[in-house]
């Protein structure tokens, strides 16, 4: 198998809830990084090993109720697999609707993902979660009051 075989492997497992079946196809001392601020989505920052990445897909699971999530192009190079893709949901907290475009780097070595990064919409995602304006947090009220766009 292929490396983009092998990732569309693990994206089927995903799909299917077999999460275990994506710990078996990780190595034992894999790093997982995502561009979310862990202080602010509960399932970014950066991990390692198994039982880590088992907190991810729990967190994950814990806060996003999963709509679609489509994995659109799988771009090959020496040792990894760069994947953009698409998902929509909503988070279980606040029940606010989000859709996402994503970018995923799987680096792959004798037949493991032994590195993962995601890439995601950072702004859609919080604002989502938190269920208003991400832009207000800790700010005074008088900074909140704009009418100047807001655009990322």
């Amino acid at each position: 198998m292929n490396n983009v075989e092998f990732v569309k492997s693990v994206y089927a497992a995903f799909l299917s809830g077999g999460i275990e079946k994506i710990i078996a196809a990780a190595d034992p001392q894999i790093e997982w990084k995502s561009n979310t601020d862990p202080a602010l989505l509960p399932w970014g920052g950066e991990r390692k090993g198994l039982d880590q990445i088992k907190g991810y897909f729990s967190e994950l699971a814990r806060n996003v109720e999963l709509e679609s999530f489509t994995p659109r192009e799988f771009l090959p190079g020496s040792g990894f697999v760069l994947v953009m893709g698409h998902m929509a949901g909503r988070m279980r907290r606040s029940g606010v609707r989000f859709e996402d475009d994503w970018c995923h780097v799987f680096k792959i070595l004798g037949g493991k993902v032994t590195a993962f990064q995601e890439f995601v919409d950072t702004h859609a995602l919080v604002q989502a979660f938190i269920g208003g304006d991400a832009h207000a947090i800790g700010l005074p009220a008088s900074a909140r009051q704009t009418t100047a766009p807001r655009s990322h």
